[in-house]
């Protein structure tokens, strides 16, 4: 039983079907054998009975005149019949007149063997008027060997074909098994891939073709069209996150279209592998916001502590420099002493960056149309980029519903991300440089994407984790506040925002901000 267990679907399945396919065809045979052989034993047994009469009938003449020559030769007859073994002719007084044992000549039935035959007796009579008998001898037991040698004659060949229907049916059944279980291999196989590759890239273990060559429209209303039915089905699904998992096996279209159980099955792995992504990303969202939300509170604890002192501190720096400046003879000492206030000034300008990045932000919300805002932020900066020949794309989207923004504070993001390309861009000296804005409506999510993007210098693999955290900067004079205040004001939003950066390719902004987020439910 042990080794039964342990072979796969495909040889249980094709050994379950061969074997009981050979039990029915087999147990067809034995019943088809038996009632054979009782029919065949009861026709020989009548075949025999007509060919008695009708021999004795052609000869009852010959028995009445006594005839004694027609008489063994009607003997002879009879006893040349497979199976018979004594005949008996008797006459009107039942007297015998002719058998094949000459010594029960003239003898009454009464002596005739008491051997284990079968009797036959056929009367002769005219008009009514008995004229003599006659009496057959035969063994049944030789009837039925005969019938038996010619059953098996029929069986050899029967046998063949049953051998050869059970390797048919293995076969077939081993190829249908296989074709329904590759989808559960594969299934399997993606299980342990995720658990081998720890959960990354959930797409990649999703692999389906469109059930239809047309698009089919989401009847739920979750999406446009329905990812069973779409060439881009993947990401629809992806997109749709644990929707997809609640609202899809309720619908009609989905069930039309999710084939069989083995199917079906396939597609609810790749539903819960949606929603665990779903779960991944808000679990790196609220990840991002509790460290954004500690340093906040540790940099707002700091800067209670410490910003005072060195504002006075900066304060009294920055006047001595100035006397020194205005009062030395020496050069060198007057040349330090503008280096003193200027760095004094850099300083303070730091400290009012970090108060004002750790101070508490309230904004203001409006209903506001974010193209409009993103085309009057761009003018402000509309002189940087053609001073170094820098095109700005715009692809707005022109069906992008109002939402509740403070501008003021969308207005810094872009232009703090503008910014940054254009550095970026100066820094890899682009040929053909250009910054590509744009703005999409996911109404899916019902949220809207911005999106920024660059063909400056990127960022490097190593340090994109760290581009959000306070006063991480790669730039000489940066301060390191510019994207964690960026990161602060979609956050307030109750949104997102992603990067993706090849280093000395490109860099891409996405922000996704909800649609329905008023300025009650910050």
């Amino acid at each position: 039983m042990k080794s039964l267990r342990n072979l796969s679907i495909k040889l249980k399945t094709s050994l379950s079907i061969s074997v009981y396919i050979l039990a029915v065809l087999v147990g067809s045979i034995l019943f088809t054998v038996y009632n054979f052989q009782e029919r065949l034993l009861e026709d020989r047994i009548k075949s025999l009975e007509e060919n008695v009469k009708n021999l004795s009938e052609s000869y009852k003449d010959k028995i009445i005149v006594k005839n004694l020559e027609k008489i063994d030769e009607l003997v002879g007859f009879l006893k040349s019949i497979k199976s018979v073994k004594n005949v008996f002719i008797l006459d009107k007084n039942e007297t015998v007149i002719g058998s094949t044992d000459l010594e029960y000549l003239g003898k009454l039935e009464s002596n005739f063997p008491k051997k284990d035959l079968q009797k036959i007796e056929y009367n002769l009579s005219v008009d009514g008027e008995p004229v003599g008998k006659v009496v057959v001898l035969y063994d049944i037991k030789e009837i039925k060997q005969d019938i038996i040698n010619d059953i098996k004659k029929i069986i050899y060949p029967l046998s063949l074909i049953v051998g050869f229907i059970i390797v048919a049916s293995f076969l077939g059944t081993f190829f249908i098994s296989t074709v329904l279980v590759n989808p559960l291999i594969k299934l399997k196989e993606s299980i342990l891939n995720l658990f081998w590759t720890g959960f990354y890239n959930l797409k990649e273990a999703v692999e389906f073709k469109p059930k239809t060559k047309s698009d089919v429209i989401c009847v739920k209303g979750i999406t446009e069209k329905c990812w069973l039915g779409s060439k881009n089905g993947k990401e629809i699904l992806f997109s749709l996150g644990e929707k997809s998992i609640k609202e899809c096996p309720k619908c009609e279209v989905f069930s039309k279209l999710s084939g069989d159980e083995i199917d079906n099955l396939t597609y609810s792995f790749y539903m819960m592998l949606s929603s665990l992504n779903d779960y991944i990303n808000k679990l790196e969202e609220a990840y991002k916001e509790r460290e954004t939300l500690s340093c906040m509170a540790a940099m707002g604890e700091m800067s209670a502590k410490i910003a005072h002192e060195i504002k006075n501190a900066l304060y009294s720096i920055s006047n001595a420099a100035n006397y020194i400046k205005n009062n030395a003879n020496d050069d060198i000492i007057k040349e330090f002493g503008k280096i003193i206030k200027e760095e004094s000034y850099r300083l303070n300008d730091m400290t009012v960056s970090f108060l004002n990045f750790s101070k508490l932000i309230e904004p203001k919300f409006s209903q506001e149309d974010l193209n409009e805002v993103i085309k009057n932020s761009i003018g402000l900066l509309i002189y940087d980029c053609e001073d170094y020949g820098i095109k700005v794309d715009l692809k707005l989207d022109n069906n992008l519903p109002k939402t509740f923004i403070d501008q003021n504070l969308i207005k810094q993001v872009l232009v703090n991300l503008i910014l940054n390309s254009i550095d970026a861009i100066r820094e890899k000296n682009t040929e053909n440089p250009v910054i590509k804005i744009s703005t999409e409506y996911l109404k899916n999510k019902s949220k809207i994407r911005l999106t920024v993007e660059d063909n400056g210098i990127g960022i490097k693999e190593e340090i994109k984790g760290k581009i959000f955290k306070p006063f991480f900067t790669t730039k000489p004079k940066g301060t390191g506040l510019g994207l964690p205040m960026v990161y602060k004001i979609i956050f307030l939003h109750g949104g997102t925002v992603n990067v993706e950066s090849v280093y000395e390719k490109y860099t891409k902004f996405i922000i996704e901000i909800p649609v329905n987020r008023s300025g009650k439910d910050v």
